[in-house]
């Protein structure tokens, strides 16, 4: 090659490098992939200190045999909150309450309903209020308060449980082996599964054997649907056994025997005594005992103490001690319920 041809060579080299030059340089391309894996990594290091949500909402049939359990709502709900809160201090728990009846088969029944709320110390004041009357035939209202559920209750995005309380079955005759309004059955199927498909867990508690296959239905077909359904056993046993309460009786009769025998020496000795004298008697009687009113002193005035009112007594002692019963087991199945809903 002689030297022109290299001289030649040479100027086109330099050439081309001074276009490069020129030219930009090609951009790297961006990696999205890292950009949206740093994206995602910074929400998740953000949600850890984001607290869980767990919305629980009682579902209860408040017609007239159902007022013990209205009361043990009221009753147990703060004590409920603040265990679940203790025990689970990284969830935010919301309660809530509908009370049904049965304006299927009684026009002046309504039903009554507590939205969630967070601010626990206001429910009890709330249920309060609610009174357990109405009901009709022996089923009662269950479209009415799942549609309520549906429609009505503001749930949030998180966990959403329902614990059915009921001593009646549903309306519908997939149901209620036997009733009247035979259309409602499809109606309940509609209302359980958009609660099936918004994620609701139910758990039914089985008061006695009326509402026994209503759950059993609703079970199988909210699980047909995909939807998580428990039923669960709420019977409570009586505190009295018969042989305390013929013991308990035993001794009261014996009280009112000691009574009437004292009343009875008490009425000789005023047949004995002049007016003046029982009027004297009396004075010092209401001296003694001065938080008392005086009573003047007569045969007529006395009144036996009958058998009944030990009776009604007792009675009371019973139905104090069942509601006892029924706060102890609503306050240990609500929590035990929770715990099993919870992942």
């Amino acid at each position: 090659m002689d030297s022109k041809e290299k001289k030649e060579e040479k100027e086109e080299k330099e050439e081309k490098e001074a276009i490069d030059e020129e030219c930009p340089k090609p951009i790297k391309p961006e990696n999205k992939n890292e950009k949206n894996i740093s994206k995602i990594n910074k929400i998740l290091s953000d949600n850890t200190v984001e607290e869980k949500v767990f919305d629980l909402l009682f579902v209860i049939d408040a017609t007239g045999s159902m007022s013990s359990y209205i009361r043990a709502a009221k009753d147990e709900t703060e004590n409920i909150a603040k265990e679940l809160q203790n025990e689970y201090k990284d969830y935010n728990f919301q309660y809530g309450y509908i009370f049904y009846r049965d304006p299927v088969d009684s026009p002046d029944d309504f039903h009554e309903i507590i939205n969630l709320t967070d601010q626990v110390n206001t429910l009890p004041q709330q249920i309060k209020k609610i009174n357990a009357y109405g009901g009709g035939d022996l089923p009662e209202d269950w479209v009415g308060a799942y549609k309520l559920v549906n429609e009505k209750i503001n749930w949030r995005n998180g966990i959403k449980v329902i614990i059915h309380l009921a001593d009646a079955g549903a309306h519908g005759k997939e149901f209620t082996l036997s009733d009247k309004y035979p259309e409602e059955s499809e109606k309940l199927k509609i209302e359980l599964l958009k609660c099936s498909q918004t994620g609701i867990k139910i758990f039914g508690y089985v008061i006695t054997e009326d509402a026994r296959n209503s759950f059993n239905q609703c079970q199988n077909y909210y699980r047909r649907n995909g939807g998580n359904y428990e039923i669960c056993e709420f019977k409570i046993a009586e505190t009295y056994s018969d042989s305390d309460s013929d013991e308990s009786e035993k001794k009261y009769k014996k009280k009112c025997k000691k009574k009437c025998k004292r009343r009875d020496r008490k009425r000789e000795e005023l047949e004995e005594i002049s007016e003046e004298e029982c009027e004297r008697k009396c004075k010092e009687k209401c001296k003694k005992k001065s938080k008392r009113k005086a009573k003047s002193i007569s045969s007529d005035s006395v009144e036996d103490e009958s058998e009944e009112d030990f009776e009604d007594i007792l009675e009371g002692k019973k139905k104090s001690s069942k509601q006892k019963n029924i706060n102890s087991e609503f306050r240990t199945r609500v929590i035990n319920t929770v715990k099993s809903a919870l992942p």
